[in-house]
């Protein structure tokens, strides 16, 4: 039997992120992940200016840096014809986004918190807890499948939608909500970095186009529910005509040119539906996508790992540590910001038009969109009463 102080479930963005401050804190640390690193796990990619300044505080920005070349874009929407495009905000000195694939952030947030003092166990999964979780019998750490017992004063469940630690709690999902939209993408080789990371938006469809590390290239195809189901080869078909259908985007001889290297990643609307789940109780807590889903059309949920971990860090390393308030923190921070990605869940409709004229002719508003997704700007803000009706009387 091994003891720790605590054991964190998911060694991806929420759980390597605690850990490293954990680990910095003076923590012992047991990180345990039934992956291997590197590798891939689905995701929108993007990470706006506020989590970059976050993962360069951590170190973990010039972990990645140093490994991969990894290109800054401007932000570019385009929808009905207008164009929406610029810098952030900067926020520390970043006005761009990134968006490194998965299998090069994750691995340089976990170096980082091995190199802080994280042990990490990978290739090993979860069988059970150590503890129901109630008051009288709190959660005290795991029982591996290997049957290796790790003991904590903490277990945190850092493992996603389909959490073990919640599920082996009980922990429901509540105040679910549902969008319309399907992806297919893919990484591809040969497609140039033009120098932003573009969403082109229809009434049925829509792609979105960015450059990740290394000379790679994410190209996503958007559908209704339907659009990812069929064989295999149904999907890449339906894939490739989608990506054509939006020259302004993707030039068709560009994406003749080049090669698809990844197998075709298929993210069902299923995938997406979002929740709330009670993030602690006696000797556990939940960050990450295990915690709180929203939809990733807003590509929120790196950053909310990334907050949630450090949040739960700093509140346990307090002189009175606790997370009374862990989930009024999260919920406010959530508030606006829930419903906000399911409305970029759907398709827009023709009614819709004059937000995206608005947002292309007044750039104070264009802006705060861009500024929305970096969290320095509520949506309320984008849509307030006084633009929604000015942009609808004219």
């Amino acid at each position: 039997m091994r003891e720790a102080d605590a054991v964190i479930v998911g060694a991806r963005c929420a759980g390597s992120t605690l850990a490293i401050d954990l680990a910095r804190r003076g923590w012992d640390v047991v990180l345990v992940d039934h992956d291997r690193f590197p590798s891939e796990t689905l995701s929108t990619h993007l990470i706006f200016p506020n989590t970059l300044a976050r993962l360069a505080e951590l170190g973990v920005l010039e972990t990645l840096l140093d490994a991969h070349e990894l290109p800054l874009l401007e932000f570019r929407l385009l929808g009905f014809g207008n164009e929406i495009s610029g810098l952030f905000t900067p926020i520390d000195g970043l006005d761009r986004c990134a968006a490194p694939r998965r299998v090069a952030l994750d691995e340089a947030i976990l170096d980082t918190a091995v190199a802080a003092g994280a042990d990490a166990l990978l290739g090993e999964r979860v069988a059970e807890l150590i503890g129901s979780g109630t008051e009288e019998d709190p959660v005290r750490g795991v029982v591996l499948a290997n049957g290796e017992r790790v003991c904590a004063r903490w277990v945190f469940g850092a493992d996603g939608r389909g959490s073990t630690v919640a599920g082996r709690l009980g922990v429901e999902k509540r105040q679910p909500l549902q969008g319309e939209i399907s992806y297919l993408f893919a990484y591809w080789l040969g497609v140039p970095d033009d120098g932003f990371a573009t969403t082109d938006l229809g009434e049925e469809a829509a792609v979105s186009r960015w450059a990740g590390e290394d000379g790679t290239c994410l190209l996503a195809a958007w559908g209704d529910a339907e659009f990812t189901r069929g064989s295999k080869e149904e999907r890449l078909a339906r894939y490739l005509d989608r990506l054509r259908r939006f020259p302004q985007t993707i030039d068709a001889d560009v994406l003749d040119r080049a090669q698809m290297v990844s197998e075709l990643v298929v993210a069902p609307e299923s995938l997406m539906r979002g929740f709330y789940r009670a993030p602690t109780g006696p000797g556990w807590a939940l960050v990450g996508d295990s915690c709180h889903f929203k939809h990733p059309a807003t590509a929120q949920g790196i950053s909310d790992a990334v907050e949630q971990a450090l949040y739960v860090a700093e509140s346990l390393s307090a002189p009175q540590p606790s997370l009374e308030n862990y989930e009024q923190w999260r919920d406010a921070r959530a508030a606006e910001h829930y419903e906000w990605s399911f409305a970029w869940g759907r398709f827009p409709t023709p009614e819709t038009e004059k937000i995206f004229v608005g947002w292309a002719r007044e750039a104070d508003a264009g802006q705060d969109v861009r500024d929305c997704l970096a969290r320095r700007v509520e949506p309320s803000r984008v849509m307030s009463p006084e633009r929604l009706a000015r942009w609808f009387a004219s």
